[in-house]
C-alpha cells in the first residue's frame, strides 16, 4: 500500500494506490491524517465504524466524512486505520478502527471536508486507485 499528497489549489488532494480495496481505503485515511500533521504519530484509543452506502464513491466519502466527523467530536485525530470492506446486494457496507491521538498533543492543520471534487475509486490492473480531494 502506498499513498501520496498532491498539492491542489487550496485544497489537498490524496492518491492512494494499493492491492486491494481495502488497503486503498485505509490508504486513504492515512493520507488524511498525514495531511493534518505530517509526523508520524500512533494514537492509544480505539475507535470503530460501521457505514453502509450504496456505491464505492459514497461509502468512500461517508468514511472519509465520519473520520473528519469524529475528529471534530472526541478531538482526536484518526491514525493507523483497519478496514474491512463487503457487498450485500447493491449495498456496500465498511467495518473499521482506527486509534485516535489527542488533538491537543499535536500541531496539525484543519481538513474542514471531504469533497466529490475529482473523486476517483478505479479497478486497475496492479490493484486499486483513489483519490480524493479534501477542502482544507
Amino acid at each position: 500500500m502506498e499513498f501520496h499528497l498532491r498539492d491542489h489549489t487550496a485544497d489537498i488532494a490524496v492518491e492512494s494506490l494499493a492491492l486491494t480495496l481495502e488497503e486503498a481505503f485505509s490508504g486513504i485515511a492515512e493520507g488524511l491524517s498525514q495531511a493534518h500533521s505530517p509526523n508520524s504519530l500512533s494514537g492509544t484509543k480505539k475507535f470503530h465504524l460501521n457505514i453502509s452506502s450504496e456505491s464505492l464513491e459514497s461509502l468512500l466519502f461517508d468514511f472519509l466524512d465520519m473520520l473528519i466527523y469524529e475528529r471534530d467530536v472526541y478531538n482526536v485525530l484518526p491514525t493507523n486505520h483497519k478496514v474491512s470492506i463487503t457487498q450485500k446486494g447493491d449495498i456496500w457496507n465498511l467495518e473499521g478502527t482506527y486509534y485516535g491521538v489527542p488533538l491537543d498533543t499535536i500541531e496539525s492543520r484543519e481538513i474542514k471536508a471531504v469533497t466529490y471534487s475529482d473523486m476517483e475509486v478505479k479497478k486497475t490492473p496492479n490493484g486499486w486507485r483513489l483519490y480524493v480531494v479534501f477542502d482544507v
